[in-house]
């Protein structure tokens, strides 16, 4: 798995045709864990085609959302981070015990991530997060961009299958589709030119 600044992974080669699955989420979130077995399977099932992009957006009434964030971030600071969000879903309790010995299980640094939990950068990165989240109309968990397409509420692994497949095809399409060289027109789609 790589990672850049804003939680990415992906199976795709650098040159092959793909699309990016974004998820606004919240460990917490009831929804959240529901459809995490249909993103899975989607993404094994589309693995060379597809990207995924997780970000924080834990509901601030919640404790227990919040602190999930931090700690997945925590996690990140010692290469984690992957680990600690698969866990995080599976967790029935999240509380600053249960995340403790989560992180001693999957065997950090368990001083520095309890001082990591209460640092501010972390804190600043979740609310970034939440600030796109805001700025792309997210206003619930889970909700998920397809290729730039949003789509929130109940979601099967078939629909979601689907989705992709529909995403898929669309990024096939031709942009430049011929250009005639004696007249310098250019044509952007087959429909134009037979």
């Amino acid at each position: 798995m790589n990672s850049r600044s804003n939680h990415f992974f992906t199976n795709a080669g650098p040159l092959a045709d793909t699309i990016e699955l974004m998820e606004f989420g919240d460990f917490a979130c009831s929804q959240c864990r529901s459809i995490r077995q249909h993103i899975i399977t989607v993404f094994d099932a589309f693995n060379d085609r597809l990207t995924y992009t997780f970000y924080h957006f834990p509901n601030h009434l919640s404790e227990s959302s919040v602190l999930a964030a931090l700690a997945a971030e925590a996690a990140r600071r010692q290469g984690c981070f992957w680990p600690m969000f698969q866990a995080l879903f599976t967790q029935p309790t999240i509380n600053r015990t249960t995340l403790s010995i989560l992180a001693v299980y999957l065997g950090m640094n368990h001083n520095q991530f309890l001082d990591d939990l209460d640092d501010e950068h972390l804190q600043l990165r979740i609310e970034t997060d939440q600030q796109e989240g805001h700025r792309l109309g997210v206003i619930k968990t889970p909700t998920l961009f397809v290729g730039g397409q949003q789509f929130h509420g109940k979601l099967t692994q078939s629909s979601l299958s689907s989705i992709i497949r529909s995403q898929l095809s669309r990024n096939r399409q031709p942009i430049l589709s011929k250009v005639d060289s004696e007249s310098g027109t250019i044509y952007w789609g087959k429909s134009e030119w037979g």
